[in-house]
């Protein structure tokens, strides 16, 4: 959920019925896990993907719309270092934002490296949401806690 222009809460999963041109938030990461995630499922189709990552890394999540994108709306979910996309002065200026960084220095002749772990599965019947992701013993842990469901997927490497 996420406040509309007119201060009302938007279910940010569904598509809107009068929609604008497009609509982005961004939301802080829990700052007591040391791995994060982010997932989508389409339960019609029956599948789920997503990615883990470490926090001190993507701090946090962007989610964007753009409606009359090639003639059909999309969406999208974004893992960053920066909560939005604007220019360098502005975030410079603004400093970190709940205390956390809003962007990471790549100095000249530097290097940055972060690794991430990407999975694509089908879900099982009644999994309807992600409540939790984990990764636990080169095991990918996905939770439907809600309709009980809990899905495993074998990790190639840790994080």
């Amino acid at each position: 959920m996420a406040p509309g222009a007119d201060g009302k809460p938007i279910d940010m999963t569904q598509f809107p019925d009068n929609p604008p041109q497009g609509d982005e938030f961004a939301t802080l990461l829990d700052p007591t896990r040391a791995l994060e995630w982010v997932a989508a499922i389409n339960t019609e189709q029956g599948m789920i993907y997503g990615y883990v990552f470490r926090r001190e890394d993507y701090p946090w999540i962007q989610f964007w719309g753009d409606y009359p994108s090639l003639d059909r709306p999309v969406k999208g979910i974004e893992f960053l270092s920066q909560p939005y996309d604007i220019n360098k002065q502005v975030v410079l200026d603004a400093g970190p934002l709940f205390g956390t960084p809003t962007f990471r220095w790549l100095r000249a002749k530097g290097k940055l490296e972060s690794h991430f772990l990407f999975y694509y599965a089908r879900i099982p019947a009644g999994f309807k949401k992600v409540d939790d992701v984990r990764l636990e013993n080169k095991q990918i842990i996905i939770e439907d806690r809600a309709n009980n469901k809990t899905l495993r997927l074998a990790a190639s490497r840790g994080l």
